[in-house]
């Protein structure tokens, strides 16, 4: 922590400004040795959020490096509470290069990964909860995710996880009253109002719990396996819905050799379209495989869409698949509908239990917003029925809420069984440390290694 660090902020490539990053308590010192003022104009080093033009330039030869824009921030208002210099100059690789190791060279250190906001972490700006939407803010794929991620790095969840702490300090506090000072003759709780109160925490608990496949989702995305018969027109859907020639079509049997994906944006859902190898018997170990590899897709995926050539008769190979994949979020799709239709559609409902076939046609792209709005409704309806508007927790805000959960448990079952207050306390204290974990309280250094090694280095 008493290093000063330095790292390239901007994606490396070309582009029109990038922006070199120094944070710590030499920051301004380094930047006094490399920048040198337009027109030798002075320069207050002691004025806050100050942009000055100039010229970096090596102070051992001399030699100008780039022109830049010199941006000054005081400690403590700033994104790591320590002084930091951020010099903006042309997004060329070897500028940005240049200027780094001239940084170095003047002595800052490479930054670690994620460090820029490890330190604003340590320093007391942001707690863990925001610092981990940092990330999610800069990995966010559509608008809702961004506008989530923005919302727990203003603390709306902090303040969630705080207040449920609060309630459970509250109820500690009066059961340690009783137990510490039983001559001031303190009301003591009966064991239905010690479990009422429990109950209570416990429910909002639960309420955070099922923010998390919300979370997953907005970061990771919905699985949507298209699958079917070979040759049934999959890769000219996934084609079709990505608007763009992804993937070769062919009236070839066996084009998709293994599964494709891409990303769309589905009403502010993330969605991975996953193109799979065509299903059925297999002629070699290729195939083979493929087919392997589209099934285990299938198990994985939030939504399949089974794709049945409407331009033939069905076959046999095609009631095998179909009687394969009993997946619940199902929408079978009848393709080829620009072709004549050769399909006995009258048979699909008893192929399809339940699940209302879609005919559509890629090629002209009948029905593909039909398509896309059924996909919504199943989004909306069964995999993301109890979705937040505001919120989401991450897999290890889950894990940490769920021993959280089996603790207030155990307390409550402790009150039920009317054992003694101390049982309840040791409990009650359990989930306040786990809590503890989330917002950064109390978490070790392994932990918090993880959440920023996944940050890039000028983060």
């Amino acid at each position: 922590m008493d290093d000063t660090i330095i790292a390239i902020s901007t994606p490396i490539g070309q582009s029109g400004i990038g922006i070199v990053r120094i944070s710590g308590k030499d920051s301004f010192k380094i930047a006094h040795k490399i920048f040198h003022p337009s027109k030798n104009t002075s320069l207050d080093w002691n004025l806050s959020f100050r942009i000055h033009y100039g010229w970096v330039v090596d102070p051992g030869n001399g030699e100008k490096i780039d022109e830049v824009l010199l941006t000054l921030m005081k400690a403590p208002q700033t994104y790591t509470r320590e002084d930091i210099v951020e010099i903006n100059c042309h997004g060329g690789l070897v500028p940005l290069r240049k200027i780094l190791e001239l940084g170095i060279k003047m002595g800052a250190r490479l930054a670690q990964p994620g460090e820029f906001t490890r330190r604003a972490f340590i320093n007391g700006r942001i707690d863990l909860i925001q610092a981990e939407s940092v990330l999610d803010l800069v990995q966010s794929k559509t608008e809702k995710g961004l506008q989530i991620a923005l919302n727990q790095l203003e603390g709306k969840l902090s303040e969630e996880i705080l207040s449920l702490r609060d309630k459970i300090i509250d109820l500690l506090s009066y059961l340690e009253a009783e137990i510490e000072f039983p001559e001031e003759n303190i009301a003591s709780l009966s064991n239905q109002e010690k479990e009422s109160c429990i109950k209570q925490i416990l429910c909002s608990v639960n309420s955070l719990l099922k923010l998390a496949r919300s979370g997953r989702i907005y970061r990771e995305g919905i699985k949507v396996a298209i699958a079917g018969r070979i040759n049934a027109g999959k890769s000219s859907l996934l084609n079709a819905l990505l608007q763009r020639e992804r993937v070769i079509v062919s009236p070839t049997p066996g084009t998709t050799r293994d599964t494709i994906e891409e990303m769309i944006n589905l009403r502010g859902f993330p969605l991975y379209l996953i193109d799979t190898a065509g299903l059925g018997t297999f002629t070699n170990q290729v195939e083979e495989e493929g087919i392997k590899r589209a099934y285990s897709c299938i198990k994985q995926a939030d939504i399949v869409l089974l794709m049945v050539d409407g331009s033939v008769p069905l076959t046999e190979e095609d009631e095998q698949i179909i009687s394969n994949i009993k997946e619940e979020n199902l929408i079978p799709v009848i393709s080829k509908r620009d072709l004549p239709l050769h399909l006995d559609l009258k048979r699909l409902p008893s192929l399809f239990p339940g699940q209302p076939s879609l005919e559509i046609s890629a090629l002209t792209g009948y029905n593909l917003e039909k398509l896309k709005e059924r996909i919504a409704w199943l989004i909306l309806k069964r995999i993301m029925p109890t979705t937040s508007d505001s919120l989401t927790i991450n897999v290890r805000q889950e894990n940490i809420l769920s021993e959280v959960k089996t603790n207030l448990l155990r307390a409550k079952q402790a009150s039920r069984k009317s054992l003694s207050d101390e049982f309840i306390v040791y409990d009650l204290k359990q989930a306040i440390n786990s809590l503890g974990e989330i917002t950064g309280e109390s978490v070790n250094e392994e932990v918090l290694e993880r959440i920023f090694g996944n940050f890039c280095i000028g983060k």
